[in-house]
């Protein structure tokens, strides 16, 4: 009785536009976008098929923020614009083609429509709200082109910051199979081999120094990488499974119970030129390592 009340009053603050209930404030516009303009810039660029769209965005159900991010500013592509990823007349797709660069819209989708394009709870009733703020705009060739043109020059400088990195921090050089390792604490017994089972404490870094990921609490919430969902416990893996990148296993048979080492990893033994977020393309990365167990496997 409650949810149907609710519902009642907001119907009760809804328009008639062309038939179709919108809220307050809002407009139908074409392919029945019903859309309520936030920010205009009428002299920007316009959103067109095809179109990258780095933008920032916050969803509602009703009045219930679900998901936001109207403060981050957007540095990867938010939005491929295609009709191709058309679900129905209106949505997101044929939304977004209303806009320009610099323009901030809210975009009010229908249950009904909407329940096509996503899971909603079943007792939802009105509209899913969808605030889009645009950063910037890009066709998709020119973004596949300058991306491209990011991992040539990083890929070209990636050897020279490497003998600069082992210059200035007096690396003495031990290159094992193509990664450098500099042993920090000896350990006891036999080293890590094919099927072993191991876990290992790690600190994950760039050559600037800046953290990426690590299994030690602590250091994650230094350095403000700390996730409460996450079990902050050694690294389990098995040699010779291919579950980690080259580099960090490379090392990982270099070690034995107890041992402690940094690790130079060439981007050719870790991500190459794919851009993981925290780690650019063609990135060298540093690994702090600690083997705290070995289970051998069973013969």
């Amino acid at each position: 009785m409650k949810k149907k009340l609710l519902f009642s009053i907001f119907s009760a603050f809804s328009i008639m536009v062309c038939g179709q209930d919108v809220p307050q404030g809002f407009t139908t516009g074409e392919n029945k976008v019903i859309y309520k303009v936030e920010q205009s810039n009428p002299t920007g660029k316009q959103v067109e098929e095809g179109s990258l769209v780095f933008a920032r965005f916050q969803i509602s159900f009703n009045d219930s923020i679900v998901m936001s991010n109207l403060n981050q500013p957007a540095t990867t592509p938010t939005f491929l614009v295609t009709k191709q990823n058309n679900v129905f007349k209106g949505d997101l797709m044929d939304a977004m083609l209303l806009m320009k660069d610099k323009e901030d819209y809210t975009f009010a989708f229908p249950k009904d429509s909407m329940a096509k394009a996503q899971p909603l709870p079943n007792d939802f009733e009105g509209f899913v709200y969808y605030r889009i703020k645009i950063d910037s705009i890009c066709s998709y060739e020119d973004f596949v082109k300058t991306q491209q043109a990011r991992a040539d020059s990083l890929q070209k400088i990636e050897q020279e910051k490497i003998n600069q990195y082992l210059k200035d921090n007096n690396w003495e050089e031990k290159n094992v199979e193509g990664v450098y390792i500099k042993e920090l604490a000896k350990g006891n017994g036999e080293k890590a081999t094919q099927g072993d089972n191991v876990k290992i404490h790690y600190i994950g870094q760039l050559l600037d120094g800046k953290i990426f990921d690590t299994s030690i609490e602590d250091v994650a919430k230094e350095n403000n990488l700390y996730n409460e969902h996450r079990k902050y416990l050694p690294l389990e893996f098995k040699i010779g499974a291919g579950q980690m990148i080259p580099g960090f296993e490379i090392a990982a048979r270099q070690m034995n119970k107890g041992s402690k080492c940094m690790v130079l990893i060439p981007s050719s033994f870790a991500y190459r030129d794919r851009d993981m977020g925290a780690i650019p393309p063609y990135s060298p990365l540093i690994f702090t390592m600690e083997m705290i167990d070995i289970e051998r496997a069973t013969k």
